[in-house]
């Protein structure tokens, strides 16, 4: 009994002592954890992807239940382009029953944005599908769903998830709706069909240019020309940027109703509103038709004086050079090419919003991926000072 009572005060001593190192190990452990994780977040403002990626691979393989880390890891991978290992990553992270429920959401979000990356859409589609009942992820999950119906070209689901992404986000989705309905409308086989989708398209948005444009054409190929006009007309009034889309079906709807005067009066009415160089080039052209070469070359010379284009001063110089050679012939000759070879090679459409620049329309841009913001071009139109 003696010896017991000797051995207490040692066996709480050593208790202590041992409890002592555990907790100074653990805590240099941490310290040393925190210091890798502050310098890796580091790397990551600096835009150091790479040496980010060491040193949480390093931190990862020494305390493997960090769901963060491995989160972060991935997201690295992703943006470094290695998506078959964010998805290993990601896919591991969800198969562990040690995460919490807002963890697991997380991983399952960051999964299908590795799936969207690598084009695996079907399974992309079936991890946003489970998360739209989380209220912290139903704004994503929705968008990523929109997007991917738009590659599949799944326009009926596209329409209705961005009426749903615009109850709960209020953020509007008309203009993408209304192109949803025009790509339904190229797509329907029947002419009322057709017409159902292109007006559904002007009553989600009456701005949709598109949509009159296939009416329009819709309506010529039904030879109702009048309709056509009306509709064509629209378009100058919903985007004046688009009106040089119409002008050649406008003229031929008038030129079938034998209305010519009347295409020539709009075409002074619209060129009071906008000297671009197809408008201008469209009105020269009435002008040599129908009051001759001389009435022509008169307005071209007014026009150009006050806004040079380089449509109009081609019309001119082709003008000029119908007329017969004389002198300066050659000098014409070789102006007209220059000029008709700039013109071919000039791309005609830019994305508003990114700037991307194309030969031909696009309503939807390749750059950005977003709708209706390839706008046609001005044509090189400087109004010259007074």
């Amino acid at each position: 009994m003696e010896l017991l009572w000797l051995l207490l005060p040692v066996a709480a001593a050593s208790g202590w002592w041992v409890a002592r190192r555990e907790y100074a190990g653990r805590r240099n452990r941490a310290t040393a954890r925190n210091t890798e994780y502050f310098k890796g977040l580091n790397y990551l403002i600096e835009d150091k992807p790479d040496q980010a990626i060491e040193v949480f691979t390093r931190m990862a393989g020494v305390d493997r239940n960090t769901a963060e880390i491995h989160l972060t890891l991935g997201n690295l991978f992703r943006r470094r382009g290695e998506v078959d290992r964010a998805i290993h990553i990601h896919g591991s992270l969800i198969a562990r029953t040690t995460l919490t429920a807002d963890q697991r959401r997380r991983a399952m979000l960051e999964l299908g944005e590795d799936y969207l990356r690598a084009g695996l859409f079907d399974r992309a589609e079936e991890l946003f599908r489970e998360l739209l009942e989380q209220p912290d992820h139903t704004e994503v999950a929705l968008s990523r769903l929109i997007y991917i119906f738009q590659q599949e070209k799944d326009w009926r689901q596209a329409i209705t998830y961005c009426d749903r992404l615009e109850q709960i986000g209020g953020e509007s989705k008309k203009r993408e709706t209304a192109h949803f309905c025009c790509e339904l409308a190229e797509e329907a086989s029947e002419d009322d069909e057709t017409r159902t989708w292109l007006l559904n398209a002007l009553a989600r948005d009456p701005g949709c240019v598109r949509a009159n444009l296939l009416l329009g054409r819709l309506a010529m190929r039904e030879g109702d020309c009048q309709a056509a006009i009306a509709t064509f007309q629209a378009v100058e009034r919903q985007d004046r940027g688009y009106f040089p889309e119409v002008i050649a079906p406008l003229g031929e709807c008038y030129a079938i109703l034998n209305r010519l005067d009347e295409w020539g009066a709009y075409l002074r009415e619209v060129q009071q509103r906008d000297h671009g160089g197809r408008i201008t080039d469209a009105l020269a052209d009435w002008f040599l038709r129908h009051e001759g070469e001389e009435a022509a070359l008169r307005f071209l010379e007014r026009e150009l004086r006050e806004y040079p284009t380089l449509l109009g001063l081609r019309r001119l110089v082709e003008i000029q050079l119908e007329r017969g050679k004389g002198a300066g012939y050659a000098d014409l000759r070789a102006l007209h090419c220059v000029s008709t070879q700039m013109l071919n090679g000039a791309a005609r459409y830019r994305c508003v919003n990114c700037g991307f620049v194309v030969k031909a329309l696009h309503w939807c841009c390749p750059g950005c991926q977003q709708w209706n913001t390839i706008k046609p071009m001005p044509d090189l139109v400087m109004k010259t000072s007074t």
